[in-house]
């Protein structure tokens, strides 16, 4: 390289360098070590996580893949990946909280109010499958006419059998709807409930709506797994089938034939109710879950960011010394074809 093309060089670093602005950063934040043709400073939060309070700044420098995130306390840097994740995590979910509105508190009491009909509907249902298992139990030790009357109802109405097995395997699920219900209907009042606070004006911490927010969220999702195509909608509609042919079958045993088709009768009743109540409660029309992918993909965003700026001087140096490199083979190919 001839000392034209160095000179050259120098200068134009020289010019990048003057370009670059100082840039103050808030008080009580450590003085970060200073980076070569850094151009921007841009504060973005301040937040406090496990008791520890962080700043997080947005560097802009003259080279784009320099520019980046950096998070300090009042003892320095965080170099920390987890530090920094645990720290824009918390700050993501802080920022996409506030995306919730008044306009989700209608939705939230509506799947609220739905959700708990239906619970209320299946708890019915489950407790007519279950005094009807009961029923037959003791059925199998009651004798008339020389046979037990659950023998007698089995010969004329074989789909007890079918009965006995389907309505055993549905109970838990059932069982396990009304608590998973439950919580949805807790978590989505408690989440509406913050919500109308803040929007009539009470300081509401975002971290606390947000974890609201991820609690409703789970629990709709616990809900859910119990809807839709093979849910509990269609145990429900079987078992209401089969009662409904128990209870045609069944009523002209003389064994207590009239007693045992109308405990049928009211299971299929009840769960006819349940099945349809449940087949139409759609909490997947409410996409609660938005909120939770924007938090992810920032979180995603900035720890790219952040991660970009962990040799920020090296990179900057790097790429000074490509560009005098580059000005260098510029120059003497110019003068090659000069001569």
């Amino acid at each position: 390289m001839n000392g034209r093309t160095l000179v050259t060089g120098l200068v134009v670093v020289t010019l990048l360098v003057g370009a670059t602005p100082t840039v103050a950063l808030a008080q009580g934040v450590s003085e970060p070590q200073p980076v070569l043709l850094n151009q921007d400073t841009t504060h973005i939060a301040d937040i406090t996580v496990d008791g520890q309070q962080y700043s997080v700044y947005r560097q802009e420098n003259v080279f784009p893949w320099a520019s980046g995130i950096d998070i300090y306390t009042d003892s320095g840097r965080v170099t920390s990946e987890s530090t920094a994740e645990a720290v824009l995590t918390e700050l993501a979910q802080r920022r996409t909280a506030r995306d919730l509105g008044t306009e989700d508190v209608g939705l939230l009491r509506t799947t609220s109010r739905n959700i708990s009909a239906a619970a209320s509907n299946v708890s019915s249902a489950a407790t007519s499958i279950d005094e009807t298992l009961v029923y037959l139990d003791r059925m199998r030790t009651v004798s008339e006419n020389g046979t037990t009357v659950y023998n007698a109802s089995v010969e004329a109405a074989p789909k007890i059998a079918e009965y006995n097995e389907t309505a055993r395997e549905a109970l838990p699920e059932l069982r396990s709807f009304g608590n998973d219900s439950a919580a949805y209907r807790s978590n989505a009042t408690a989440l509406a409930d913050l919500l109308e606070q803040r929007e009539n004006g009470t300081d509401v911490d975002p971290q606390r709506l947000y974890a609201q927010y991820t609690a409703t969220l789970e629990a709709k999702e616990d809900a859910s797994d119990h809807l839709g195509y093979g849910g509990i909608n269609g145990r429900l509609s079987e078992i209401a089938r089969t009662s409904e042919t128990i209870a045609t079958n069944v009523s002209s045993v003389p064994e207590r034939g009239n007693e045992t088709a109308r405990r049928f009768s009211r299971v299929h009743n009840e769960s006819t109710v349940a099945a349809n109540r449940t087949a139409a409660l759609a909490l997947s029309d409410y996409e609660l879950d938005e909120i939770r992918d924007r938090a992810e993909s920032l979180e995603a965003e900035w720890m790219e960011d952040w991660n970009s700026r962990q040799k920020p001087a090296a990179t900057v140096y790097q790429s000074i010394g490509a560009m005098v490199v580059g000005i260098g083979a510029i120059s003497g190919y110019v003068t090659w074809r000069r001569r």
